[in-house]
């Protein structure tokens, strides 16, 4: 096994008024439950977060990567990250969607050697969450999208030879909905319900 997964845990969450990273999730916190997940699978873990040192205090066996600049947003973390981590390429997930299931990484990160970019092809979906294996050959086209403020993913699609993966591949490797997957933790209702369904499937099994 040879993967690299980068959680992306900066940001600054005015509707939560807290770090998503650090919000309490089953009995840990939200970062330390997607990192105990998804470290079977995965030899090499690291942190995005806004400054070095963020998030030290939890002990995880994984390197923090600070951001270049704050304000680049999501895009500009990953730069940020390309630039510093060891190997050619790496998996990049949110820190707010915890129902992502690590088979879809591994997937993903299986069928990316050919490609600078590999994600998900949501078709009509209205899915909005950054994730994907990136290469370092991203970065020309991640450093003008956060030089011209350019942060979307169509502006990286047309730069990158990009692998966009139909939905339905998915859905054959895991049984949780690609939906439930990029179920993103965006306010304190949404927090509330990724919780319960924790809860209530842990109470079910």
């Amino acid at each position: 096994m040879n993967r690299t997964l980068v959680i992306l845990c900066g940001g600054d969450s005015s509707r939560l008024g807290t770090k998503k990273a650090l919000l309490p999730f089953e009995n840990k916190t939200m970062v330390e439950y997607i990192y105990d997940k998804f470290s079977p699978f995965f030899n090499r873990i690291y942190l995005s977060v806004n400054e070095r040192g963020d998030l030290v205090h939890l002990g995880l066996n994984a390197q923090e990567i600070p951001d270049i600049s704050r304000n680049a947003g999501p895009y500009g973390a990953i730069l940020s990250c390309l630039t510093m981590l060891t190997g050619d390429r790496a998996f990049f997930m949110s820190v707010d969607t915890p129902f992502m299931d690590p088979r879809t990484a591994v997937y993903l990160y299986d069928h990316s050697n050919d490609y600078d970019y590999t994600a998900i092809n949501f078709e009509d979906s209205d899915i909005d969450c950054v994730f994907g294996v990136f290469t370092k050959r991203c970065i020309g086209p991640l450093f003008k999208s956060t030089f011209f403020k350019k942060n979307s993913c169509e502006f990286i699609l047309e730069r990158c030879n990009s692998n966009l993966i139909p939905s339905s591949e998915i859905a054959d490797i895991s049984p949780i909905s690609v939906e439930q997957q990029f179920y993103k933790v965006n306010d304190r209702s949404s927090y509330y319900y990724a919780v319960f369904s924790v809860l209530k499937k842990n109470f079910i099994c």
